[in-house]
């Protein structure tokens, strides 16, 4: 068992290699960063250029020590990207001592705003905090490359506008293919979560389902409902039985009928639980079917590798 809960914890947190990396505590309010989200939105306004927000755990979290040593902390970074944005840090460090009580009680608003579920999370949001793109951990580019691609990602937004502004002059369906269009090139559960207002028109402009996005935009937000719900099961699984765990999860599937990674995330806890309850056979299946929800997906590989090592015939 110890074997098989060191090979999840593997899969899992693709950036353990990052363990190694030592880096000094970055203090919040470094030289070119802000702190204050509502003083970068007036910022942005003023400049026209979008916010950059780094959530980070900065004297904690590995990948976020090797993002700042590899790439924040760097020239080119330092030269390049504030010609293209605001910087803006949200740090939620264990030592809180240099913080004032107003980044404190920041940081959990905004990080529950944008659903953010794991740090360093790179976003990047307009003047009024629409986000148009998000990037998580830290895959060990240099520094060169790593600011070329978020200098780039500045036409997300230029083509989300366009789409928008051809939206007003439209109606029924040809208006919901515009919104769609301009909200698509964000990930789509940052947009469910983001842009409420934009998915609840598409639906209502496809009431009957005509393009397709309807039934497209209720299944987001469907599983999006199911996501925050298995969150839930999962902060409580730490008290709990392991069979209680694995079942109540069968039960989330069956409520919500999730699809995509979401149910494939689901059953391969569930497939978890159910290995730690003792019931071998059943976790390969459940961890079988994980891997047919989404087989493309990130960690689909990942889940085929613990198949491999834990269930050998």
């Amino acid at each position: 068992m110890k074997s098989f809960n060191k090979a999840i914890a593997a899969a899992l947190l693709g950036v353990t290699a990052l363990l190694g990396v030592q880096a000094t505590a970055v203090q919040a309010a470094e030289e070119g960063w802000l702190v204050d989200f509502e003083e970068a939105k007036k910022l942005s306004k003023e400049t026209g250029k979008p916010i950059l927000m780094e959530f980070t755990g900065s004297d904690w979290c590995p990948p976020c020590k090797a993002l700042h040593k590899e790439v924040l902390s760097q020239d080119v970074f330092k030269t390049e990207v504030p010609k293209s944005y605001i910087l803006l840090k949200l740090d939620n460090p264990r030592d809180k001592s240099h913080q004032t009580e107003a980044e404190k009680k920041q940081y959990p608003v905004l990080a529950k705003k944008y659903g953010i579920s794991g740090v360093p999370t790179v976003m990047l949001v307009d003047d009024e905090g629409k986000p148009f793109h998000q990037q998580v951990g830290f895959g060990g580019d240099k520094a060169e490359k790593w600011v070329a691609d978020i200098v780039s990602k500045s036409e997300i937004r230029a083509k989300r506008d366009s789409a928008l502004e051809k939206a007003v002059a439209a109606s029924g369906v040809e208006k919901a293919k515009l919104l769609d269009q301009a909200i698509n090139l964000i990930d789509e559960k940052l947009a469910v979560a983001t842009y409420g207002d934009v998915v609840a028109q598409i639906i209502e402009l496809d009431a009957e389902n005509e393009a397709g996005l309807k039934s497209k935009y209720v299944g987001l937000q469907n599983n999006v409902k199911f996501e925050a719900e298995m969150q839930g099961v999962m902060q409580a699984s730490r008290g709990a039985a392991p069979e209680e765990t694995a079942g109540k999860l069968g039960e989330l599937v069956a409520k919500y009928k999730p699809s995509g990674e979401p149910l494939q995330m689901a059953l391969y806890y569930q497939g978890f639980f159910t290995m730690r309850a003792g019931d071998k056979e059943k976790a390969k299946v459940l961890m079988e079917k994980a891997v047919a929800a989404d087989p493309d997906s990130r960690i689909s590989l990942q889940i085929k590798q613990i198949i491999a090592q834990q269930f050998k015939d």
